[in-house]
Protein backbone atom coordinates (compact mmCIF):
# COMPACT_ATOMS: atom_id res chain seq x y z
CA UNK A 1 0.00 0.00 0.00
CA UNK A 2 1.33 3.87 -0.51
CA UNK A 3 1.46 5.83 2.17
CA UNK A 4 1.88 9.83 1.68
CA UNK A 5 3.72 11.45 4.27
CA UNK A 6 4.23 15.31 4.52
CA UNK A 7 7.60 16.49 5.78
CA UNK A 8 8.45 19.85 6.95
CA UNK A 9 11.49 21.60 8.49
CA UNK A 10 12.70 25.06 10.08
CA UNK A 11 15.30 23.72 12.02
CA UNK A 12 18.51 23.27 9.84
CA UNK A 13 15.80 22.29 6.91
CA UNK A 14 18.36 21.36 4.18
CA UNK A 15 20.31 18.91 6.50
CA UNK A 16 17.42 17.54 8.57
CA UNK A 17 15.60 16.74 5.46
CA UNK A 18 17.86 15.22 3.26
CA UNK A 19 18.70 13.08 6.35
CA UNK A 20 14.84 12.11 6.61
CA UNK A 21 14.59 10.91 3.04
CA UNK A 22 17.81 8.42 3.97
CA UNK A 23 16.02 6.77 6.96
CA UNK A 24 12.91 6.43 5.37
CA UNK A 25 14.61 5.24 1.91
CA UNK A 26 16.57 2.81 4.80
CA UNK A 27 13.46 1.69 6.18
CA UNK A 28 11.30 1.52 3.35
CA UNK A 29 12.72 1.28 0.42
CA UNK A 30 12.56 3.69 -2.90
CA UNK A 31 10.92 7.06 -2.51
CA UNK A 32 8.15 8.61 -4.36
CA UNK A 33 9.28 12.70 -3.34
CA UNK A 34 7.93 15.68 -4.77
CA UNK A 35 9.71 19.16 -5.57
CA UNK A 36 10.58 20.92 -2.27
CA UNK A 37 9.02 24.20 -1.54
CA UNK A 38 10.09 27.18 0.42
CA UNK A 39 7.00 28.20 2.82
CA UNK A 40 7.28 31.53 5.41
CA UNK A 41 6.24 30.44 9.34
CA UNK A 42 2.63 30.74 9.96
CA UNK A 43 1.61 31.66 13.73
CA UNK A 44 4.83 32.21 14.73
CA UNK A 45 7.75 34.45 14.18
CA UNK A 46 10.79 31.85 12.78
CA UNK A 47 13.12 30.84 9.67
CA UNK A 48 11.06 29.65 6.72
CA UNK A 49 9.95 25.92 6.07
CA UNK A 50 10.89 23.37 3.50
CA UNK A 51 8.03 21.05 2.96
CA UNK A 52 7.14 18.50 0.65
CA UNK A 53 5.26 15.06 0.55
CA UNK A 54 6.60 11.76 0.22
CA UNK A 55 5.37 8.08 -0.79
CA UNK A 56 6.45 5.06 0.73
CA UNK A 57 4.69 1.46 0.15
CA UNK A 58 4.61 -0.30 3.16
CA UNK A 59 2.27 -3.03 4.49
CA UNK A 60 2.27 -1.90 8.30
CA UNK A 61 -0.46 -0.88 10.65
CA UNK A 62 -0.89 2.74 10.74
CA UNK A 63 0.25 2.48 14.00
CA UNK A 64 3.51 0.63 13.44
CA UNK A 65 4.09 3.45 10.67
CA UNK A 66 3.32 6.54 13.17
CA UNK A 67 5.94 4.66 16.08
CA UNK A 68 8.58 4.40 12.79
CA UNK A 69 7.74 8.03 11.71
CA UNK A 70 8.02 9.42 15.88
CA UNK A 71 11.47 7.33 15.88
CA UNK A 72 12.57 9.17 13.06
CA UNK A 73 11.51 12.22 14.12
CA UNK A 74 13.65 11.74 17.81
CA UNK A 75 16.63 11.04 16.00
CA UNK A 76 16.55 14.05 14.27
CA UNK A 77 15.94 16.04 17.52
CA UNK A 78 12.07 16.78 17.66
CA UNK A 79 10.65 18.34 20.55
CA UNK A 80 7.19 17.63 21.71
CA UNK A 81 4.88 19.36 24.23
CA UNK A 82 4.78 23.11 23.16
CA UNK A 83 2.83 25.60 21.71
CA UNK A 84 1.06 24.20 18.59
CA UNK A 85 0.30 26.60 15.93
Amino acid sequence: MRVWLSLGSNIDRERNIRSALRHLAAEFGPLVVSRVYECEAVGFAGEPFYNLVVGIDSQRSPLDLARAMRAIEDAHGRTRGGHKF
